[in-house]
């Protein structure tokens, strides 16, 4: 949910359209790109400067929000959640039928309401907030009638096929209530087109470029863009907010070294919310190396945490950290707070919640053996595994993991054969069971076999993947195999 609202916060309008009301003035356009490179402070102080200038300068009072959603998804807390909705309504006051003839009235109005149904769902009120995304997607398409050539509403246009074809399954019920239909490979297609045709507009490429990452982010599928991030202009890619984002992009895809050598070259400097995500990434970077100091970033994040979102996640890493180092009580410990604490509106957050919910204790090794082969260290994952075969624990949880991962490292390494071995005995043997490696192998057999163009199996390996599927597990797996086999289904 969360990466949804950071791409709608990164709406920024080509002033190619321009009536009294909403001025795009060199200040807000600075401002917008001050709020990317997360310099907060000083995108407020220019937004000040212009509203001293122009207090009905509507498009500066929609950017002074977006400053603050900024804020208030990096790190907000109840309070901040409750101050950012009175600044909307004070600020909807003064703008609602006013100016309409412009296209930004619209356009801003849109953005300014899905930023607070976001924070709606996010904060326990799912209707509210739906209903206000819903009113905003109407807004959207509207305003395309009027003005069909208005860049902003067009990329809105592309991320809203994005988002609505990937809603997490606690709002999937408001695409068949309100009636929305949805489409990922035109809004993919639209934001790519968007981008190069927009690539020497400056700050609108900027946006456009974090529409196409988070498109791939919110289908899970990070490959898409991994040398989209790779390639982009210089003036796009050191802007903070894309330095971040190419770094998890290759966090995602499994370059975990590559990640760690970007994200040490980034210089925080005074930027409070930049440190913040600084420590997140470097944290989970430095589990997956198995390094002493992923324990240090992790415990900081967490200690100046003000929100609900990724407690569960931070909290359930630290919990691994201390595991793999033997404190076996803090890891306990630490999943009860997992199990008690926290929001699970995140994805990540209910993987957690999953993994600290499991009815026996992690493997040492494979607990390592996991996090290397996430991460891309294949040497130290077969030396790892091969620790765990000298000293084998038969409970069945433990060999099933065991499987799954050698089914993972041998697809990696090309021995096919071995690896389908490997996953059909997860299969065989715990697809009755309570644990997602089953679903898991199921949905690998079928890439596996969609990649050799044997269709028909892949389509039965999908199947049986959505059908093993159980909501309490990664919802990557059941998103992942509903998408694959609607695929195949379509090219028979």
């Amino acid at each position: 949910m969360a990466k949804v609202l950071f791409v709608f916060l990164t709406f920024l309008s080509i002033p190619t359209y321009s009536l009294a009301g909403y001025e795009v003035t060199e200040n807000c356009k600075e401002a917008r790109m001050l709020m990317m490179d997360l310099r907060l402070k000083e995108a407020n102080r220019l937004l000040a400067v212009e509203l001293a200038k122009n207090s009905e300068n509507f498009y500066a009072l929609y950017l002074e929000q977006t400053c603050d959603a900024y804020r208030l998804l990096i790190n907000g807390s109840r309070e901040d959640y409750e101050a950012f909705v009175d600044g909307y309504e004070a600020k909807r006051k003064l703008m609602d039928d006013r100016f309409v003839d412009s296209p930004y009235y619209l356009a801003c109005k849109s953005e300014m309401e899905m930023q607070v149904g976001m924070f709606n769902i996010i904060h326990g009120s799912q209707f509210s907030g739906v209903n206000k995304m819903y009113h905003a997607y109407k807004e959207v398409y509207e305003n395309l009638e009027k003005f069909p050539e208005f860049k902003p509403s067009l990329m809105l246009d592309g991320f809203f096929n994005v988002a609505m074809s990937n809603l997490p399954p606690f709002v999937k019920w408001a695409v068949s209530f309100f009636g929305v239909s949805s489409d990922f490979n035109y809004g993919i297609s639209t934001l790519t087109n968007l981008h190069q045709s927009q690539k020497e507009v400056k700050g609108f490429n900027a946006e456009t470029a974090l529409f196409v990452i988070f498109a791939a982010k919110i289908n899970k599928s990070p490959e898409m863009v991994y040398d989209f991030t790779q390639n982009l202009d210089s003036n796009i890619r050191n802007l903070f907010i894309h330095q971040y984002f190419r770094i998890n992009i290759a966090y995602r895809v499994g370059k975990n070294e590559q990640a760690l050598v970007a994200l040490k070259q980034i210089k925080v400097g005074e930027r409070p919310y930049a440190e913040l995500l600084y420590n997140y990434m470097m944290g989970k970077i430095l589990l997956r190396k198995i390094s002493p100091e992923a324990g240090f970033y992790i415990e900081q994040y967490l200690k100046n945490l003000r929100k609900q979102e990724y407690f569960k996640e931070m909290t359930y890493n630290l919990a691994l950290f201390y595991l793999i180092n033997g404190n076996s009580a803090k890891y306990h410990e630490l999943c009860t707070i997992v199990r008690e604490k926290g929001s699970e509106v995140n994805e990540r957050d209910r993987e957690a919640l999953y993994d600290a919910s499991l009815d026996y204790e992690p493997n040492l090794n494979l607990v390592k053996a996991r996090l290397l082969i996430d991460g891309g260290y294949l040497r130290e994952f077969k030396r790892t595994m091969e620790e765990f075969s000298n000293h084998p624990e038969q409970e069945l949880p433990y060999q099933l993991e065991y499987h799954f991962l050698m089914g993972r490292y041998q697809t990696e390494t090309g021995s096919v054969e071995k690896a389908i071995d490997n996953f059909k005995w997860v299969i065989n043997n715990g697809e009755e069971e309570e644990y997602y490696f089953a679903c898991a192998s199921a949905l690998k057999l079928g890439e596996i076999y969609e990649n050799a163009g044997e269709f028909d199996l892949a389509k039965n390996y999908y199947k049986m993947a959505t059908n093993l599927y159980d909501s309490n597990y990664y919802e990557y797996l059941g998103a992942k195999a509903d998408k694959a086999l609607a695929k195949i289904k379509a090219l028979n």
